[in-house]
C-alpha cells in the first residue's frame, strides 16, 4: 500500500463537529417550503454617499463655496452661514460630507472661529481636494448644470 503524502504546509479542511455540515443541513429536507423560508437573506450593505442623488452635487457646491465645516474637538459637521454663525448640518448632509472626507474628496481647510448658539467654537472650513473638484465637474456635467 502506498501512503498519501501531503505537500509541505498543506492543511486539511476542518470537519464539522456533530456530523452535520451547517451549510448542508437542509439539503435533503422533507418540507422544502419550511427550509426555503428559514434560509434568510443576507443584509444588503449600503454603499455610496447616502441621501438622494441631488444632494451630492449640492453638498459639493456648498463645500466649494465654503459653507460647510467641522467643529474642532468633536468633528461634527456644521453649516456656516457667512456672518460668523454655524449650526449643525442635517443628518443626510452630514452623512454625505463624512463620506466625502473618508474617501478623500474633501479635507479640512482653514481654521475659523464661529458662534454656535451663544458659544464661540473653533471650526475648520472644508475644502475639496483635486479629486473632489474632478468629481464635482463630473456630477455637474451629468446634471447639465454648471
Amino acid at each position: 500500500m502506498m501512503a498519501r503524502i501531503r505537500a509541505r504546509g498543506a492543511t486539511r479542511a476542518p470537519r464539522p463537529r456533530g456530523g452535520i455540515d451547517p451549510g448542508q443541513a437542509d439539503l435533503f429536507a422533507d418540507d422544502w417550503k419550511r427550509s426555503a423560508a428559514t434560509s434568510g437573506q443576507k443584509p444588503v450593505a449600503v454603499a455610496g454617499f447616502g441621501g438622494t442623488p441631488d444632494l451630492v452635487p449640492q453638498v459639493l457646491a456648498d463645500i466649494t463655496a465654503g459653507l460647510v465645516g467641522q467643529l474642532d474637538p468633536s468633528g461634527r459637521v456644521v453649516v456656516l452661514d457667512g456672518d460668523g454663525h454655524c449650526r449643525h448640518a442635517d443628518d443626510d448632509v452630514a452623512t454625505v460630507v463624512e463620506s466625502l472626507i473618508k474617501q478623500r474628496y474633501a479635507a479640512q481647510g482653514e481654521f475659523t472661529t464661529q458662534l454656535h448658539g451663544v458659544i464661540r467654537k473653533n471650526a475648520y472650513v472644508l475644502a475639496l481636494t483635486n479629486s473632489g473638484h474632478a468629481m464635482r465637474a463630473r456630477w455637474s456635467n451629468l446634471r447639465g448644470a454648471g
